[in-house]
């Protein structure tokens, strides 16, 4: 049996696996994909510190080969149920076979919302995509739409107007939510177009993505984009539904913790941007994560 069995290999998971194998215990990382979590996702980063700018798979990485060089094991497979079954005593069932432990940290993440437009659907994998650096490169000098008004679209534009040949962000909102140094800097490229106050109604093709339709909230005028890519950042939903037997989620489905990050089940952690807080920053994954280990060392 383990000591604690984290669920989820972002930053927030790799932090907590980082601090508890430092005090000793003996745990296990469960992961479905690529360790990074969101990082693996994300283009550019400005605002971790230590670095002026890095991107997100080389961030993922720095905190992947730590993980490694403490021998930390990992079981890559999915995670399907989550029982407890008394006292400091867990069973994670995953695809690959079945592991127990004293505690378990949920670090799941979350996962990307869709729009629910017709034809998004059916065009995933065909020219629309939630993550522009790992299907950029299949839209080399070609026209592209990013869909979204916060940090992540502009984020995604920026790098997507290096390799594009035109990039035009779409936002429902009257202004664009980015930080300022973001929205500096996306005016400044001379192939990204704004548009405002405009929801997307459609995504029409033959075998690929081949135009996108966007209609403007007030007056009901309809553009149509001629594009090959759609890029979609419309924000996030937490990655909790194995935990709803718990009775531990709000009514947006995060997970509801104490400050130490537990629930109010016993021994049942979560951290990362699957949990109920106001900021949702790697910095904050990282700070959860260490949380989690530092009050389970103490109860151990």
């Amino acid at each position: 049996m383990y000591d604690v069995i984290i669920c989820g290999s972002g930053p927030a998971g790799m932090s907590a696996a980082l601090f508890l194998r430092r005090a000793n215990l003996n745990i296990l990382i469960v992961e479905k994909g690529t360790p990074g979590g969101k990082l693996i996702s994300t283009a550019l980063i400005e605002n971790y510190p230590g670095y002026i700018e890095n991107t997100g798979i080389d961030l993922a990485m720095i905190m992947y080969r730590q993980v490694k060089h403490f021998k930390i094991p990992y079981a890559f497979s999915e995670v399907m149920k989550i029982e407890k079954l008394g006292d400091e005593h867990f069973v994670v069932h995953t695809k690959e076979g079945d592991y127990e432990s004293k505690m378990v940290i949920w670090a799941a993440g979350t996962i990307a919302k869709q729009i629910e437009a017709e034809g998004e659907e059916e065009y995933v994998g065909r020219g629309i995509s939630y993550c522009a650096i790992c299907d950029g490169s299949f839209h080399e000098k070609q026209n592209v739409v990013v869909i979204g008004g916060g940090n992540s679209a502009i984020e995604e534009a920026l790098y997507l107007a290096k390799i594009c040949k035109k990039v035009t962000i779409i936002t429902r909102g009257h202004h664009f939510r980015a930080d300022p140094v973001l929205m500096e800097k996306v005016m400044r490229a001379n192939n990204v177009d704004l548009v405002t106050h405009h929801v997307i109604t459609k995504f029409t093709g033959k075998d690929l993505l081949e135009q996108v339709t966007a209609k403007d909230r007030d007056s009901d005028n309809e553009i149509v984009l001629n594009v090959r890519g759609a890029f979609i950042y419309v924000g996030f939903t937490p990655s909790s539904t194995l935990l709803e037997n718990f009775d531990i989620l709000d009514e947006d489905k995060y997970i509801i913790v104490d400050r130490n990050c537990e629930t109010k089940v016993t021994g049942l952690y979560a951290a990362g941007d699957c949990i109920q807080k106001n900021i949702r920053q790697i910095a904050t994954a990282v700070a959860d994560g260490i949380t989690c280990a530092s009050a389970i060392v103490r109860k151990i």
